[in-house]
């Protein structure tokens, strides 16, 4: 069997230590031994280098001494016969290699690939390669392996992964100081959640992976730890309009912020919202913003709010709030919101609301919160580790009650079930504005009939994917209204 490996990845994800656990009972489901497990992961790695890495002459492959080690040993035979110049430093002493490990050692020693005990001197390598730790890594990194890495960073060579990037944790996702920072990463048999999200996607690179013909047999024995969705089946939560729909059925958004002198968080927010196919936004900002959110947008019905009466009068209309884009937190802004906490329907909580809930915590079951880390940082009040992304996500549900949205690569979205980590977005989206544009987003959808986790993941995925399409005519100076027109076109 030839070994494939795929850009197009599946749409779940699982702890390392599920794969770890049931890779031996999913092989021998298929009839397969381990040992031909990992032939077929070294297999999987040349027809990587057989196509993306042709003109790759000299490689250095950096060996550990466990099974990803044994993956690189196999690699670097196929390599070696097919005429490459490669070199494999053993970062830790072979006599520790024992199994599988051992035995493509000594298949590699047979084919006579050229060893080294140190960092090979005086050589330039086209493509170097991550073979030290697989999936079984946490903590931190030792002082000479930090040097061995920031030699390869130093290095114009590609970077190559195998299965994890050694320094990543691939279950809680985070970067160990010094890890070592692939291009492309080549994973096995199923996705794990940890390369998925946060600062651990720019240590993996481009993902691939090689299921070894096992993914199958996987999938039955192990319930995924998280959804990684997809555009087609996004989109098929995407509410459709019958011939005879009227703009009441669509929902009625009320947005509450911008604090005097802070018009454009809110209308940024508000337009969002239409554009996402709310039938009705309504816009509650401080008097003297009244003009600038209302010009040149003239479908939305902007009311200045003096007080606490004026607000409530504006939410007995309104199906769905979005809480705190430029509300600020004056004394103004406190009461406002004090007020849309009494709200009986769904909120989608952002930006200072988020910050005023940090001074105030209290149980919102009926509420989106779309904190990025900093907030969720103020939301929890705790030394957790912020980049334990999974972590994080979850007790902002246990704290809140909340359908909380984690904002940043690989965002993560998590209401008491289930979490969904989004596969869309681009650099790009570090500009001013998005997170308002987000939020209206949400609150769109939710108007529309979705359930809030279901909108919460559909949104992230569109505004995401609408940042991609708009990158293309330049990733820096992105503006988060560019996003307005393609948000459109993706929801139809």
């Amino acid at each position: 069997m030839e070994a494939k490996y795929t850009a197009n990845l599946p749409q779940y994800a699982y702890l390392a230590q599920q794969v770890q656990a049931y890779e031996a009972q999913a092989a021998q489901k298929m009839g397969l031994s381990l040992w031909q497990l990992m032939q077929r992961a070294g297999e999987a790695l040349f027809c990587l280098f057989d196509a993306e890495f042709v003109d790759a002459e000299r490689i250095l492959i950096l060996a550990g001494k466990g099974n990803n080690a044994g993956d690189a040993y196999l690699l670097a035979a196929h390599l070696q016969q097919t005429g490459r110049q490669v070199v494999v430093y053993s970062v830790f002493p072979p006599t520790l290699l024992e199994g599988n490990a051992l035995k493509a050692y000594q298949h590699a020693k047979l084919c006579e690939v050229e060893f080294s005990a140190g960092w090979p001197q005086q050589q330039k390598f086209d493509v170097i390669v991550d073979g030290i730790f697989g999936t079984g890594f946490k903590g931190d990194l030792s002082a000479p392996l930090i040097s061995i890495f920031n030699q390869c960073e130093k290095s114009t060579a590609i970077k190559v992964s195998i299965d994890v990037p050694s320094g990543v944790n691939a279950n809680s996702s985070e970067v160990a100081i010094g890890a070592f920072r692939a291009d492309v990463t080549l994973t096995f048999i199923a996705l794990k959640q940890g390369l998925l999200t946060g600062k651990a996607t720019a240590y993996c690179g481009r993902l691939y992976l090689a299921e070894l013909g096992v993914a199958e047999a996987f999938s039955e024995l192990v319930q995924p730890s998280a959804t990684y969705l997809n555009q087609q089946t996004h989109l098929a939560n995407n509410p459709v309009r019958t011939i005879d729909t009227y703009k009441n059925q669509c929902g009625h958004v009320l947005l509450i912020g911008g604090g005097k002198g802070m018009a454009g968080a809110i209308r940024l927010a508000a337009e969002a919202c239409l554009r996402s196919g709310a039938g009705l936004v309504s816009v509650a900002t401080h008097p003297d913003n009244v003009a600038m959110v209302l010009q040149g947008r003239y479908e939305l019905m902007v009311h200045g709010v003096e007080n606490n009466t004026d607000l409530l009068a504006l939410m007995n209309k309104a199906d769905v709030l979005v809480l705190g884009p430029g509300l600020g937190q004056s004394s103004w802004a406190e009461a406002l919101f004090d007020t849309a906490l009494q709200f009986s329907g769904e909120i989608v909580v952002d930006a200072d609301g988020l910050n005023l809930l940090a001074k105030r915590p209290k149980k919102l079951p009926k509420c989106v919160l779309t904190p990025h880390e900093g907030e969720a940082r103020r939301l929890l009040d705790t030394h957790c580790n912020m980049s334990a992304r999974f972590e994080v996500v979850k007790l902002l549900h246990e704290k809140y009650m909340a359908t909380a949205v984690l904002k940043g690569p690989g965002s993560l979205i998590y209401d008491g079930n289930c979490t969904a980590i989004n596969r869309s977005g681009t650099a790009a989206m570090a500009s001013a504005g998005m997170g308002d544009v987000l939020s209206g987003m949400i609150a769109a959808l939710i108007a529309q009939g979705l359930a809030p986790s279901i909108a919460a993941q559909l949104a992230v995925y569109i505004h995401g994917l609408a940042a991609q399409i708009a990158a293309k005519d330049g990733a820096k100076g992105l503006l988060a209204s560019d996003l307005f027109v393609y948000i459109r076109r993706l929801l139809g």
